[in-house]
């Protein structure tokens, strides 16, 4: 692979990782919920990055939804729902849940 390939699979690599955030941290949960509406959203960013190292992104996105858990905890919500911080980042997404 080059090094452009590289480093389009490590931002994949990321956002699946984001998307299966357990933890509850505030900014990590924004992160994880951006990654879900990224990966699953159908976003012309993510297709074109799949398909920029020859991956089928309907079938990749298939596996990420059939062995991700990409669920938000109880505590979770309750972290998104109550932050500790006020954060205009947050608030618009935080009606989605």
């Amino acid at each position: 692979m080059t090094p452009g390939e590289n480093f389009i699979v490590a931002i994949i690599t990321q956002a699946i990782e984001d998307s299966a955030y357990t933890g509850l941290s505030e900014e990590k949960l924004v992160f994880k919920k951006e990654a879900i509406e990224w990966i699953v959203g159908n976003d012309p960013e993510y297709v074109n990055y799949c398909k920029m190292v020859a991956l089928d992104p309907e079938s990749i996105r298939n596996k990420i939804i059939n062995y991700v858990n990409m669920s938000f905890t109880q505590k979770q919500k309750f972290v998104i729902k109550n932050p500790k911080k006020k954060n205009k980042r947050k608030k618009a997404w935080v009606k989605n849940l």
